[in-house]
């Protein structure tokens, strides 16, 4: 998939950029240095790097709901901020659940400095996101819109919490369902992308309905995001030397749960053996890709993701989205279903 920055427009980069570095002024020690080295602005010895990591799906989606009803994107780059904040402290506490060693070609924060250090900083993470989002206030929103932007990043928090919880508990069922994986999906994956669209809509208008509407939308390419990304995982089109983390620490992904819910017996027991193991070795992953596509699984999950695009293309009708914002929308799904 290209980068966000060609789907996206091109100023999005340096002024969410320069916002999330105005979020972490103030602050010094060790724990400063951690959420940084989280963010790609510092190495592990506190060495500043060129630029953070912030070409990320949440922040630019919000700029784009932003200016997509505004005609500009410069009124949301704090909720964008708040939101990018809030994504890296749930990917940290998800390096520590899964036991990941590296993220993005470099070590995790917790590989750096140990388990309890990196749930700490997580934690911290979080707070900056609220303080982050209220500084609404000083741009001028009005309170009662500044509370109604905290709650919705308050709720898409707890949902991508209750996501989170839904997916572990995942990893230990016998009787897995694409119904239950969706609405995990919703929840761990779609939350946070509904708040991104959500709050940049907030920022634009004050019509609710255009908020609902761009919140729902950002639900659905939040599911499929998550379902891309299990797709890409078991085919190999990732961009990761060898099986994913996902894949290895035996993450039912969508794929898999539809072959262990409507496959052959025959099939359903060997996929559920392999499930059994202390750890998959690559014969089994490939074995299990063949079994995946025997039982059509990697084709149901396509069609399911194109469903979901569907349906994101399909909340915003009636919304007074631009057409330059509405053509962003659909190059980002059309690059999703081509790469899963």
């Amino acid at each position: 998939m290209p980068r966000l920055s060609e789907i996206f427009p091109g100023g999005y980069g340096p002024a969410l950029e320069r916002e999330v570095r105005s979020s972490l002024e103030g602050q010094d020690g060790l724990l400063h240095n951690m959420l940084l080295y989280q963010l790609g602005g510092v190495d592990e010895h506190g060495t500043p790097m060129s630029s953070l990591s912030v070409e990320c799906l949440h922040p630019y989606l919000c700029l784009m709901a932003c200016e997509s009803l505004s005609g500009e994107f410069s009124p949301a780059l704090i909720p964008a901020a708040a939101v990018e904040l809030v994504h890296q402290y749930a990917l940290m506490h998800e390096d520590v659940q899964a036991g990941s060693p590296n993220r993005g070609h470099r070590p995790t924060v917790w590989w750096v400095w140990g388990p309890g250090q990196a749930i700490n900083a997580g934690d911290g993470m979080h707070a900056m996101a609220r303080i982050t989002l209220m500084r609404l206030h000083r741009q001028g929103t009005q309170v009662d819109r500044v509370l109604k932007a905290m709650q919705l990043l308050d709720q898409s928090s707890l949902s991508l919490c209750e996501g989170q919880h839904m997916d572990l508990a995942f990893q230990e069922r016998l009787d897995p369902s694409v119904d239950f994986y969706e609405r995990m999906a919703e929840r761990k994956s779609g939350a946070l992308v509904a708040c991104a669209m959500g709050l940049g809509a907030l920022t634009a208008t004050e019509d609710e309905p255009v908020v609902t509407a761009l919140h729902n939308c950002g639900r659905q390419i939040g599911i499929a995001w998550q379902m891309a990304q299990d797709i890409r995982d078991l085919s190999g089109s990732s961009g990761q030397d060898g099986p994913s983390d996902s894949l290895l620490n035996k993450k039912k992904l969508l794929p898999i749960v539809h072959a262990l819910e409507s496959g052959e017996p025959a099939l359903k027991r060997e996929l559920g053996t392999m499930y059994f193991k202390r750890i998959l070795d690559p014969e089994d992953v490939h074995r299990m890709v063949e079994i995946l596509e025997e039982a059509s699984a990697m084709e149901f999950s396509r069609k399911l993701l194109a469903s979901h695009c569907e349906r994101a293309v399909d909340a915003l009708s009636g919304t007074p989205v631009s057409s330059a914002g509405r053509a962003t929308l659909e190059h980002l799904l059309r690059e999703m279903m081509d790469e899963a």
